[in-house]
């Protein structure tokens, strides 16, 4: 685990004490020198209940404010644990547009 993979999962596991959490670094499908830019969450929480999905990702986005100054792309699936039950999964991340790797 890289140290922004590792940071996100910390973080995330502190402000939402999630029961499931994915942090998955993806920047090796994409062009380009960073390896650590591309990131995908996975996150359920019993805290989204009351929040609408865009609440969710505002959430997720004010969290790590001065991160996205430094991730290229961060792709959110944030379920409650009732939702997680339904999907159990979340969507492959689309091919990188600008020149993918894979």
């Amino acid at each position: 685990m890289n140290d922004m993979q590792q940071h996100l999962t910390e973080q995330l596991t502190l402000a939402l004490n999630p029961v499931h959490l994915e942090v998955i670094n993806e920047s090796n499908h994409h062009s380009g020198s960073a390896t650590q830019s591309h990131f995908k969450l996975v996150v359920v929480s019993d805290d989204f209940s009351e929040l609408k999905l865009i609440d969710r990702h505002r959430f997720i986005n004010q969290l790590f404010k001065a991160e996205l100054n430094h991730i290229h792309a961060l792709a959110m699936h944030t379920y409650t644990p009732d939702e997680w039950g339904i999907k159990n999964g979340a969507p492959d991340s689309p091919k990188c547009a600008g020149g993918s790797k894979s």
